[in-house]
């Protein structure tokens, strides 16, 4: 009988850096993987209507109730990665990142067009921001709520000025480049933790323990993440 492959459920925001790790780990561990890719809300959903899965990553705030419920074994649940939030724009010519938030504000005032992920955790932490800088109603008129994937490729193809998504997904769309990122004082990033099912399997521990091994912080750092503890 041929052996399950283990099966890892991962956000769409990690999908650049999974492209490059999923390898690595298939090598170690003898096996190819069963990826499946999604939303981070999605992902919380797929768990908790019954979707078979070894090794999940999404946002902490989910996992905790997916641990009430028995889906998710507590104590194997870990920090994995912090990712900001960032804007944005289409490539060309040199412009610098702005980081302040002062200037992302002049920013998002004077831009023509947002697109932002509309059922993703990216998207509502972007209205949140706009609520708490006090902009909800000015970027009404400018912002455009998309599907899964559509804004970075609606600023590649002009078809918005702006496109708010994790940094990570930023950085691996092709023909667009940061035009800012959120920083810490605004609460704008967006964590993952990684975890395992209730009864995984047997080779999970080791996917589990390769996810959160120093030895691997260089790449998440390239993808535009960083480490991060709960608090």
């Amino acid at each position: 009988m041929k052996e399950t492959a283990p099966k890892i459920i991962y956000p769409v925001a990690v999908r650049a850096l999974m492209k490059v790790l999923v390898p690595r780990l298939e090598a170690a561990l003898g096996t190819p993987l069963d990826q499946a890719i999604d939303l981070n809300p999605a992902i919380a959903q797929r768990i908790a209507d019954g979707e078979r899965f070894d090794v999940g990553l999404t946002n902490p705030h989910f996992v905790s109730a997916l641990i009430t419920k028995g889906h998710i074994g507590e104590s194997s649940h870990r920090a994995f990665g912090r990712v900001p939030l960032a804007i944005g724009r289409r490539e060309g010519g040199f412009v610098p990142v702005v980081t302040s938030v002062r200037d992302i504000i002049s920013l998002i005032n004077d831009a023509e067009s947002i697109g932002y992920t509309a059922a993703g955790t990216s998207g509502q932490t972007y209205l949140q921001v706009m609520e708490r800088l006090r902009l909800t109603e000015m970027t009404k008129s400018t912002s455009r709520p998309m599907g899964t994937g559509e804004p970075m490729a609606a600023v590649a193809a002009g078809d918005v000025q702006f496109g708010v998504v994790p940094l990570t997904t930023v950085l691996s769309a092709a023909g667009v480049v940061p035009a800012a990122i959120f920083p810490d004082d605004l609460g704008a990033h967006i964590d993952i933790s990684v975890f395992l099912s209730h009864s995984p399997h047997e080779r999970a521990a080791l996917i589990l323990k390769f996810l959160t091994s120093p030895e691997i912080d260089a790449e998440l750092a390239t993808a535009g993440m960083s480490r991060f503890a709960f608090t």
